[in-house]
């Protein structure tokens, strides 16, 4: 590596509150900053430790209340961040670029980015969903519910037909629903416009951590980059619970996880329904969401954070909230999931899951008004089920050839050593 680029800064700025956002970025850079890269971060919520624990500094830089963000997704608030909060981020984003100088910015889940990093005519790669660029080949919000996904496969004839106008016709009411976005983009002559669906994108360099299996796009730019999922590899030391291993003898063992965007309710009904399962042990991490669920001995087994591949290489069954990276790590381990989700880009991803028969969906309202629904579906899975079975083993045997983090390392490597 030149001097030049051993003396690279890259920024990081992930939203720090979601644990998702959060780790994709982080394990990327573990990779960087073992190539010589100096990396340092901003964001201002209680996980950071997760970042401080991998021996990156952290900068305080102003992040969006969650508790607000995701009330306004949940409610399916198109207008889902404020202009003020828009605003503070932005200031927030330019204050950090003057201290530190970065030569590249990396974001995920940071909405301000493609409008700052513009502003301050710095490089930018962002890490971002599928279903969250302009590209996608499904719709977020079925139009045609009943015509398209689960009557007709997503290549069918009526599929190919409908969804592409779904898709324009949502793209062009959300964008203008939400025209902050765009007023801004005007206000700073910005090069390339930023919209309410593309501002968790790149301007640079955008990294998809799907697989076009799961999560199909058309017309993609060169720009735009498939890497696979990246999932957090947490320091075991420090994040596997006393009562670990659990010799689980002849039972099935379930993991429980709401990630850190959960309704703390669910767990609670969710708790109830495995206290009482026959021949199961379970294992729940809260993401710190509520502190109202307890261990049982040889029965439920609770802590705020674990290891997601040490637990999930054990399960037999995983029950989400039908977020991204728990998802892909579940069926990196050929694991059935029944998904629980609470916003819709967990909707979303939910409907891939049952697209691909690799698990079932169960929605919020159903789980919180009947658990039944909930045991139904454990009785189904657990009884085993050959299509599916089927299914799992072969988005296992895929995933296993991808490495997600080092894949989009090397991107943003290569990216550097061309443009910087």
């Amino acid at each position: 590596m030149t001097m030049k680029l051993s003396n690279c800064k890259i920024l990081v700025l992930p939203y720090t509150h979601t644990l998702s956002h959060l780790s994709r970025p982080l394990e990327i850079s573990k990779r960087l900053s073992s190539q010589g890269y100096k990396i340092s971060f901003g964001g201002d919520s209680s996980k950071i430790h997760f970042i401080k624990d991998e021996g990156f500094e952290v900068h305080s830089a102003y992040e969006p209340d969650p508790n607000i963000l995701f009330n306004n997704i949940r409610n399916r608030k198109l207008n889902f961040v404020d202009n003020d909060t828009l605003d503070l981020m932005i200031e927030s984003d330019l204050r950090l670029f003057e201290k530190l100088k970065p030569d590249i910015v990396i974001t995920d889940g940071r909405f301000s980015a493609m409008i700052s990093t513009q502003i301050a005519g710095l490089k930018h790669a962002a890490i971002v969903n599928a279903s969250s660029t302009a590209y996608r080949a499904i719709p977020y919000f079925p139009l045609f519910n009943g015509l398209t996904d689960d009557k007709h496969p997503i290549n069918s004839f009526f599929s190919n037909l409908l969804n592409p106008l779904n898709l324009k016709f949502e793209i062009f009411f959300f964008d203008n629903m939400m025209r902050i976005f765009k007023r801004l983009s005007k206000k700073y002559q910005l090069k390339r416009e930023v919209t309410a669906t593309n501002c968790l994108c790149g301007v640079n360099l955008t990294l998809m951590a799907d697989i076009p299996e799961f999560f199909p796009t058309k017309n993609l730019p060169s720009n735009y980059h498939y890497i696979g999922p990246v999932t957090w590899k947490a320091p075991k030391s420090k994040i596997l619970p006393d009562w670990w291993p659990i010799d689980k003898g002849e039972k099935k063992l379930s993991y429980i996880t709401m990630g850190t965007t959960g309704e703390s309710g669910l767990f609670e009904k969710i708790y109830d329904t495995f206290k009482v399962a026959e021949n199961m042990i379970s294992v729940i991490t809260t993401g710190e969401q509520t502190d109202k669920i307890k261990s049982i001995p040889g029965k439920i087994y609770v802590t705020d954070f674990m290891d997601g591949d040490t637990i999930m290489e054990k399960a037999d069954l995983v029950v989400c909230h039908g977020g991204n990276g728990t998802i892909y790590q579940a069926l990196t381990f050929g694991k059935p999931i029944i998904g629980i989700p609470t916003i819709p880009d967990q909707d979303f991803n939910m409907r891939m899951v049952e697209n691909l028969h690799v698990g079932k969906k169960i929605s919020m309202n159903d789980m919180l008004a009947n658990p039944v629904h909930l045991e139904n579906e454990i009785r189904i899975i657990t009884s085993g089920n050959s299509d599916m079975e089927i299914a799992l083993s072969k988005i296992n045997k895929q995933l296993g050839q991808i490495n997600g983090a080092f894949t989009g390392s090397q991107i943003i490597s290569n990216f550097i050593e061309k443009q910087l």
